[in-house]
């Protein structure tokens, strides 16, 4: 039994339901921008979308192994003379959970691209087709770029909060924490489900909000080396962007490790605006970031926290943060602190 607009030599029309359900949110033949409505058997689909996907993510891959061995050399060769400027910690991981998040960050790019194909199948299902065919004008174009960081900012912020849950860590988030030390390839050491919400992310940006093929490279390459560089254990993000006055907003090396000793706080990927907002940030952040950055630098820059501020809840106004507690159970097991 054939789906209409998706099986069958000719392209067939859609069916009676689904013409009904989404004729009143097209405009024109289009619906949110960049999804068309376009019916085609399911093997052209493929035919078209199975190697640039397959492309895309050798890339993606290859961006990931390429940033990460720049960051581990670069740490390595701090290791190696002996100096603790710009490292967070004092020792590396050990080889056996490297190799489990290698195998965990490997699978995780396999799912982001097999979940765009599902994705263009279930809207080829409605009889529309994921196509960047229409050009935007050229400001509206730059304005993309730094829209996608904004928003997967947000989403990151609100589906790693979400994450955090009791009921849904130990499903979704607790691979990621099982690195205590985090390393390069921590980045994207997921388990199934969390790699299928950030899978999610880009085909859901490019239905909703403008975005054009350069927009994707784009967004890719920079969460790609930001991720790595977040995971590295080496603070390179100057004071000007992390803690000065007016430009400091970015969240730098130190803010996401503090998120993985304690994971109570610190939940932003790219700006602390969340945090700050919702108040979840670490009120120590910026004096272990102010010591990692230091001459003083030992390695040893958690033992500016007392025991209880390395295991507070994050304050908060009325109730606590969904994510401000985890399971006894996930923070016994992954998220004590180095001492």
């Amino acid at each position: 039994m054939s789906l209409p607009g998706i099986t069958g030599s000719p392209a067939e029309p859609m069916s009676t339901n689904l013409t009904r359900l989404f004729a009143p949110l097209r405009r024109g033949k289009s619906l949110f921008g960049l999804l068309h409505y376009k019916p085609m058997p399911l093997a052209t689909m493929l035919d078209h979308n199975l190697v640039h996907v397959r492309d895309l993510s050798l890339a993606e891959y290859g961006i990931f192994l390429l940033s990460g061995g720049l960051y581990f050399a670069l740490l390595l060769r701090l290791h190696a003379v002996g100096s603790y400027r710009f490292r967070i910690r004092g020792s590396t991981a050990r080889p056996a959970q490297m190799g489990r998040e290698l195998f965990n960050s490997t699978r995780a790019f396999v799912i982001y691209n097999a979940l765009q194909i599902v994705m263009r199948i279930a809207a080829l299902a409605a009889g529309y087709i994921l196509t960047f065919d229409v050009k935007l004008p050229l400001w509206e174009e730059a304005l993309t770029f730094p829209l996608v960081i904004l928003v997967h900012d947000a989403y990151f912020y609100w589906t790693h909060w979400v994450m955090h849950w009791p009921p849904l860590f130990r499903l979704f988030h607790w691979e990621h924490h099982r690195s205590r030390q985090p390393t390069v390839l921590t980045a994207h050491s997921f388990a199934v489900g969390e790699s299928l919400v950030h899978g999610a992310f880009p085909i859901l940006y490019a239905i909703f909000f403008p975005c054009t093929f350069a927009t994707l490279i784009f967004f890719y390459v920079v969460m790609i080396v930001h991720d790595v560089a977040i995971h590295s254990g080496v603070e390179l993000f100057p004071p000007l962007l992390v803690t000065d006055r007016h430009f400091g907003w970015w969240c730098g090396t130190t803010h996401h490790d503090i998120h993985h000793a304690i994971g109570r706080t610190n939940y932003a990927l790219y700006f602390r605006f969340w945090d700050r907002l919702m108040k979840t940030e670490h009120p120590q952040f910026e004096r272990v970031y102010a010591y990692v950055r230091s001459p003083e630098n030992d390695g040893q820059a958690y033992r500016l926290l007392s025991r209880n501020e390395r295991t507070m809840r994050p304050p908060s106004t009325g109730s606590a943060p969904i994510g401000s507690r985890l399971s006894d159970a996930a923070a016994g097991a992954a998220l004590e602190p180095m001492a």
